[in-house]
């Protein structure tokens, strides 16, 4: 199965806390449509992964794209293709 990997830094020294609510929303209608299955911050610094399962690495980069976080240019990001097999996803609470 192949997933992409998406690390957030920082850029320049705005922290977009302002931005942060509609950052969230957005992530919640990524996982609400089962794109993004996960997502967390570092511990310490700014900045986080995003976990996404979409068709393509061009699809992945237009949904960053439109993410408030990334429109208002307060974090950079990488994307990184993610072949989990032969050890799918399990996660439990």
């Amino acid at each position: 199965m192949l997933l992409y990997l998406v690390k957030y830094t920082l850029k320049g020294n705005d922290k977009g806390a302002h931005l942060k609510p509609i950052h969230v929303d957005y992530l919640k209608k990524l996982y609400d449509e089962g794109t993004l299955l996960t997502a967390g911050l570092f511990i310490g610094k700014v900045g986080g992964y995003l976990l996404f399962r979409t068709e393509s690495y061009e699809e992945t980069q237009a949904l960053i794209a439109k993410d408030p976080y990334i429109v208002n240019g307060v974090r950079d990001f990488e994307i990184e293709s993610w072949d989990v097999s032969p050890f799918p996803l399990k996660v439990t609470e």
